[in-house]
C-alpha cells in the first residue's frame, strides 16, 4: 500500500483543477491523448487520497456522519480504482474519467470534513 501523504503536502488545488477539467459545465473536454493523460493523473490522485483519508479516519475523535461518509467514500474510491478503463468509444472514456473526477472531488471533501475541528 502507498504510504499516506500528509494532507498539508497534498496538492488538493491541483487535484481539483484536474477534476474540474472534466466536470465544469460547458467546458471543452481534453483531446484523446489529453484524456488518457488526465485519466492517469486522476487515478494517481485517488491513489494518494485514499491513504490520506484513511489515516484521518483512524485518528478522527468522533463517531459521526463525516467519519461514516469518509469510510464509505474510501470504499467507493477503491472500487472505482478496480474498474477497468474502457477500450471503447471516446464517450465511454470520458464517462470513466468523469467518474474518477467525481471520486477525487469526494475524497478531497471527506479529507476536509475530517480535518474540520467543529
Amino acid at each position: 500500500m502507498i504510504p499516506a501523504a500528509s494532507p498539508a503536502r497534498l496538492d488538493v488545488k491541483g487535484m481539483l483543477a484536474d477534476a474540474g477539467q472534466l466536470l465544469a459545465t460547458g467546458a471543452e473536454g481534453p483531446t484523446d491523448d489529453g484524456l488518457s493523460e488526465l485519466t492517469l493523473r486522476l487515478r494517481g490522485h485517488i491513489m494518494l487520497l485514499i491513504p490520506a483519508v484513511s489515516d484521518r479516519i483512524t485518528v478522527h475523535p468522533r463517531n459521526d456522519d463525516p467519519l461514516a461518509q469518509a469510510m464509505a467514500g474510501v470504499a467507493r474510491a477503491g472500487r472505482r480504482l478496480a474498474e477497468e478503463a474502457p477500450n471503447g468509444s471516446l464517450t465511454q472514456a470520458v464517462a470513466y474519467a468523469q467518474r474518477l473526477a467525481h471520486t477525487v472531488v469526494a475524497l478531497t471533501e471527506h479529507l476536509a470534513a475530517l480535518e474540520d475541528p467543529r
